[in-house]
């Protein structure tokens, strides 16, 4: 007699989420093979620091790992300000995707809290993936050791992102995590609160929450006044 899963059952085995079983199974299998690439990105990266290492080389390495921290967050400002400011939920293809659950997140900042954590990083992980494939078949993280770990330090800030997001809005967070948001190592709740006051139109940054300058730049125009064309 064959076993039947009901939604139930297959939740059960899956995780705990709230969309079609394909997109669980494609979201378990893209986090399944960034882990496996992800491994041995990272051991052929350490290696690589290892066998060139030399006091002097921290100083590269720690800045090589700052700045991709600091890219992380710029990028992720971007993403957050363009699927806040531009189409709509109607737009095709990203509309209901990624358009929709932002505009969402205003009204309903709790509900990203309820998802595991399969369901808020799985989007991530995929795009981190498609970066992570291409740069651990080309790249000899021997050679390069330094471009090894600015990348893995990039995808670790990508994949990060939204669950640093997800502890801004969480009531209670493991106390290393309390005291990383405390010594700003990633993005505060009182800095992320800034966003969600109306018009919503500053703080995009949702990593490290310290390059929202960056951003701010690329919107200055788009949020300067229009001028006043009713005095002489």
């Amino acid at each position: 007699m064959n076993a039947v899963l009901t939604p139930a059952r297959q939740r059960w085995l899956l995780g705990h989420y709230h969309y079609p079983i394909h997109h669980r199974v494609f979201e378990l299998l893209v986090v399944g093979m960034f882990a496996t690439v992800g491994w041995r990105f990272t051991w052929r990266v350490g290696a690589g620091v290892a066998d060139e290492w030399r006091w002097w080389s921290l100083a590269p390495l720690l800045a090589a790992v700052v700045a991709a921290y600091a890219l992380s967050d710029v990028l992720s400002g971007l993403v957050h300000r363009a699927f806040d400011t531009l189409g709509s939920p109607d737009t095709p293809i990203i509309g209901q995707k990624f358009v929709k659950p932002f505009r969402d997140h205003h009204d309903d900042p709790l509900a990203m809290t309820h998802g595991d954590p399969i369901a808020v990083n799985a989007d991530n992980v995929f795009a981190s993936l498609l970066l992570l494939a291409p740069t651990a078949w080309l790249l000899d993280e021997r050679d390069h050791p330094i471009v090894g770990a600015f990348v893995l330090a990039l995808l670790a800030g990508i994949v990060a992102t939204n669950q640093i997001h997800k502890w801004c809005h969480t009531p209670t967070v493991p106390a290393f995590v309390a005291r990383a948001q405390r010594l700003g190592v990633i993005l505060s709740p009182g800095h992320h609160d800034v966003h969600h006051r109306p018009p919503h139109g500053t703080h995009y940054c949702i990593t490290w929450g310290r390059m929202d300058a960056v951003v701010d730049l690329v919107g200055a125009r788009r949020r300067s006044p229009a001028p006043d064309t009713t005095r002489g």
